[in-house]
């Protein structure tokens, strides 16, 4: 490993290095798992004993990174496409995550994490908040690391109602989240690194939420949260009551954010949080507008994720077209309300959602020095957009990666210096195998599902707002604590 040699050329390199820049005639010389060497013309290379890599016209960038994404929902492809979230809360999430054995974990974390290196991403933060039983982790961690994908596992605590009971207390599962991280998880240097999601804030007794990040701070874990993703709802936030308690660490990865208040965002500012946005999901389900202005405004750098593919497309150039060019439709709508005139410029750029895709997306991961650029030193994690589809060449080409490209536009993914797609198919893999696997494993629990209430929307209403509720008197706890 150590002493192979990749040479890619062919193609219009976008590296996102802020000294290296964009290179129209570049080549990436690989060793192992790291890049080697970037140069602006493929002759100095050389003489070189390389595999070469011809990107043919094509145009290539860092591995694209996905902060928030559910492999363990990989199979259940747009159950939720007609769903608000507290449908989806209420009905896929509680209902199809209760009937999520160890082997549907396994077979569908393969298939989530095949899907995102299919689409051109190398490395995803994998909330799975579905540990239904200590062997729901080791499946989905084995899966993970059978795909070759960069990633971190966040370990979930949220509950589900799973037949047989394999936590029977909250102090269960962290022991578990212990276990894990000192067996399977221990090596930090590994493909795939841990993290934990917290459970959603409200749900639990405020001193059980704060056992959650204590012990996520000592094992020195990344932590997330579904955070203020329910605007107008007391769900999902109390982030003064944790910051009260000194539980809000620098680093915390904020999910989605759509319902927070200015004092809030303030709150993430002021204790160095990270954001990440899913456009498809939170645009579809009614959690508000992506806030890719408000984190801007209150300098956050914001990231993308693909959240679910229960509702969205999975691919993260859909995510990159979607949130960029509904924050310019936002910021062009204030210009003619606010300015009476028609926008004579446009302030975002596909550079920067291209940024929010790369640089911000390890930033935001904690892997800013080892994956977002294509910098000599830093993994050997890249993607190529290959323009066979097209009839004519492009005339901007962060443009096309930005505006024009999908899963099927992605030639080559390499991720930690392995090819992992090749010529538009992936490799390494028993394809038809785990296409079988997954589809035994969705015939399951679709039969299972059959055997599950159906919830009208005074129903959904009903138990929406006792959760709402039972937020405020677990919040206020926060106070009564010692």
């Amino acid at each position: 490993m150590e002493n192979r040699k990749t040479v890619i050329t062919g193609g219009f390199v976008v590296t996102m290095d802020e000294v290296l820049k964009d290179l129209p005639q570049g080549a990436i010389l690989i060793e192992g798992d790291q890049i080697l060497k970037v140069a602006s013309d493929r002759s100095e290379f050389d003489g070189i004993d390389a595999e070469l890599i011809d990107a043919e016209g094509g145009i290539i960038i860092p591995g694209i990174i996905d902060t928030h994404r559910h492999t363990w929902m990989a199979l259940f492809r747009a159950v939720s496409a007609d769903m608000s979230l507290p449908e989806f809360l209420a009905s896929t999430f509680y209902g199809w995550g209760s009937l999520v054995t160890a082997e549907v974990m396994g077979a569908a974390t393969m298939v989530g994490a095949l899907e995102a290196i299919d689409s051109g991403v190398t490395t995803i933060f994998d909330c799975c908040d579905c540990v239904n039983s200590p062997d729901h982790a080791r499946a989905a961690v084995d899966s993970l690391r059978a795909s070759g994908i960069r990633a971190i596992y966040a370990y979930g605590m949220q509950k589900f109602d799973f037949k047989p009971t394999a936590f029977k207390a909250h102090e269960q599962r962290l022991v578990d989240a212990r276990a894990l991280r000192s067996n399977e998880l221990s090596n930090t240097d590994d493909l795939v690194g841990m993290g934990m999601l917290l459970t959603d804030f409200g749900i639990l007794p405020f001193d059980e939420t704060a056992s959650e990040f204590r012990l996520g701070h000592e094992l020195g874990l990344k932590l997330a949260s579904h955070t203020g993703a329910a605007s107008t709802s007391i769900l999902l936030k109390g982030l003064r009551e944790l910051n009260d308690r000194k539980l809000l660490r620098p680093g915390h990865l904020h999910i989605h954010c759509n319902g927070l208040t200015p004092p809030e965002w303030e709150l993430i500012a002021k204790t160095d949080g990270k954001v990440s946005i899913s456009p498809e999901t939170e645009m579809q389900m009614g959690m508000g507008f992506p806030p890719f202005r408000t984190c801007l405004n209150h300098g956050i750098s914001p990231s993308f994720s693909t959240d679910i593919v229960c509702v969205g497309s999975g691919d993260l150039f859909s995510q990159m077209r979607l949130g960029l060019q509904f924050q310019r439709c936002i910021d062009n709508d204030h210009v003619h309300k606010h300015v009476g005139r028609m926008p004579y410029e446009i302030n975002l750029s596909v550079r920067d959602a291209l940024t929010w895709a790369t640089v911000n997306g390890a930033d935001a991961l904690g892997l800013a020095k080892s994956v977002g650029s294509i910098t000599p030193g830093k993994k050997a994690d890249i993607t190529i957009v290959s323009g066979r589809r097209h009839f004519v060449p492009t005339c901007h080409p962060i443009g096309s990666v930005v505006l024009q490209s999908t899963a099927a536009d992605v030639d080559t993914v390499i991720v930690d210096g392995v090819v992992r797609k090749r010529h538009g198919k992936l490799v390494g893999q028993d394809l038809e195998r785990i296409r079988a696997r997954a589809n035994d494993a969705l015939r399951y629990v679709q039969k299972e599902a059959e055997k599950l209430p159906n919830y009208n929307p005074t129903d959904i209403a009903n138990w929406f707002e006792q959760a709402e509720r039972m937020a405020s008197v677990h919040f206020a706890q926060a106070y009564a604590s010692s």
